[in-house]
């Protein structure tokens, strides 16, 4: 054999070796299952019924079948059998197929670097076989976690907002974005919590994702969200939904986020998403439900044990207002459970609201990460930016508490004397005039930012050992927060004059006497306050 021939052989060996690795390597790629984790092993042999135009396998880390997972195509709902096969007939308006995360099974995610939950995949005309893989949790369902909620982040397009000032940071070109404060402010603060929590932690973001006109923003705010360790979920909200001049279109959402209604399980909880904005043009809408969501959540809710707690979330608050479309219906479907919640944003103001039909139960409103618009600190009654802090243990709330960003968790109130003036060139406001109260009649006010009707609130006078027991306000606009938003930064009042439903006051036999007010929530927890807030500096920055 010539020299010649030895050296076209070895060319040849090693040409055909390069090229089957780079065929292994294409191989492995193309199998990646971004609706939830990797296909392992062979593929599973699937002949669906007839008329069976939606199908798949999903399987566990060694390709092992998982049976009984609810799958879904936003219209109907399906379960695994014994191989871990599912099928249906695809709805003609369904966009994606998607599985409700059994509690035995971790959340997939986007990434490594982006935890944000991926459970669906879009539909294709194409394609009909969609399957996904799960991972089993190592140390079994968890049945004691953390969840942190996050109301409207509300990410613009502002690039330097003229009516914010962060301490220490010099105001230049995009410093003062609303991304680099959702990014820098909420997830840093939240990051920092995440650290003390010894069980898992989920998180739900309550929607308003990114303001009107910022939709192109959508994958940045959520890879901010993703950015910790927590898995995260998320609702769609108004300013989510984009207007084309005669409606309003979901499509930019779902095409960052995926399904508007979905569910998920951990622990003894099941969760259910829901979007409950509904546009009749391109600028009204309403809270409510569609008859095809109610019939969604009826099979949704049949696979779900009875024995179970059942957290419903969505955007628009509920509260007690029978005339939104299918409220009662779909609350009463939650009648059977154990246990049950509500879980909504919107409002840029905080409240615990006594839901009493068809079911008796809170519904918390969170107030915003954003605020009032990223204008300040605060949201528009006076709550401090921030999220809520819940734990579960079974199918009960064992604790909550309210996280204002960039203070400790003991922060709870703010106290004001009724008579101080809040304000600047656009007005002045105080609690006296704001809850009629008599003027210069030695009354304190408190703002408790997350109480409820379970609560305690007293005032110690002096070197009194006994508290007195004070008075709840109607509701009523926040003193603090007009004074600054609308006083100060002459912000309209109709969008900054949120209803306060956690605020205290208290009338001193003395008028000259120290005042200390304690607050202790339905958990046992005690919070105590006695300085008195004169001027804007916390509801300027940091």
């Amino acid at each position: 054999m010539t020299k010649r021939k030895l050296l076209k052989m070895a060319f040849n060996a090693v040409l055909y070796c390069a090229t089957y690795c780079i065929c292994l390597f294409f191989i492995n790629c193309s199998s990646s299952n971004s609706g939830g984790g990797e296909d392992n092993g062979e593929t599973i042999e699937i002949t669906p019924s007839p008329g069976m135009d939606v199908y798949g396998f999903i399987g566990d880390t060694t390709n092992n079948p998982i049976a009984g997972v609810v799958v879904s195509d936003g219209y109907q709902c399906v379960k695994t059998n014994a191989k871990g096969i599912y099928e249906m007939k695809r709805n003609s308006n369904a966009k994606f197929v998607y599985y409700s995360t059994p509690s035995e099974y971790k959340v997939n995610t986007s990434s490594s670097s982006n935890n944000t939950a991926v459970f669906y995949k879009a539909l294709s005309v194409s394609t009909k076989r969609y399957d996904f893989t799960l991972a089993k949790l190592p140390g079994g369902v968890e049945t004691n976690f953390t969840l942190i909620a996050i109301g409207d982040p509300q990410v613009s397009a502002r690039t330097n907002d003229p009516y914010y000032t962060a301490s220490g940071v010099q105001s230049t070109s995009a410093t003062y974005s609303n991304l680099w404060r959702f990014k820098n402010e909420t997830m840093t603060d939240i990051a920092e919590t995440l650290k003390s929590v010894t069980t898992p932690v989920y998180g739900l973001v309550m929607g308003d994702i990114c303001d009107d006109g910022a939709a192109s923003l959508q994958g940045s705010v959520r890879a901010a969200l993703g950015s910790t360790s927590m898995p995260v979920f998320s609702v769609i909200g108004n300013h989510d939904k984009v207007s084309n001049g005669t409606t309003r279109t979901t499509s930019q959402y779902e095409n960052a986020w995926g399904p508007l209604n979905y569910s998920f399980n951990r622990g003894n909880v099941h969760f259910v998403a829901l979007d409950n904005v509904l546009f009749s043009d391109a600028e009204t809408y309403t809270g409510g439900f569609t008859d095809a969501q109610v019939d969604w959540l009826k099979q949704d809710l049949s696979y779900v044990p009875k024995s179970m707690m059942v957290i419903l979330y969505y955007h628009i608050p509920l509260r007690n207002t029978t005339s939104y479309a299918n409220r009662n219906t779909v609350l009463g479907l939650l009648s059977g459970f154990t246990n049950y919640s509500l879980f909504c944003g919107h409002t840029h103001y905080n409240e615990v609201c006594s839901v009493t039909s068809p079911i008796s139960t809170l519904e918390h409103i969170h107030a915003a990460a954003c605020g009032a618009w990223w204008k300040s600190t605060l949201n528009t009654e006076g709550t401090p930016n921030g999220y809520e802090v819940y734990t579960v243990g079974g199918t009960q709330f064992t604790n909550w508490y309210y996280k204002s960003v960039g203070r400790d968790k003991s922060f709870q109130m703010r106290l004001s004397e009724a008579n101080q003036a809040y304000g600047g060139t656009h007005g002045y406001y105080n609690y006296a005039t704001q809850l009629s109260l008599q003027e210069n009649g030695g009354y304190i006010v408190a703002n408790i930012f997350n109480a409820d009707k379970n609560w305690t609130v007293k005032a110690y006078e002096g070197a009194s050992s006994t508290g007195v027991a004070m008075t709840k306000a109607l509701n009523n606009a926040d003193a603090y927060a007009m004074g600054y938003h609308v006083g100060t930064l002459n912000r309209d009042v109709d969008n900054y004059n949120g209803s306060n439903t956690h605020a205290y006051y208290y009338k001193r036999t003395d008028p000259n006497a120290v005042v200390k007010v304690v607050a202790i929530d339905e958990f046992g927890n005690q919070y105590t306050a006695n300085t008195f807030i004169k001027d804007f500096t916390e509801a300027m920055h940091y």
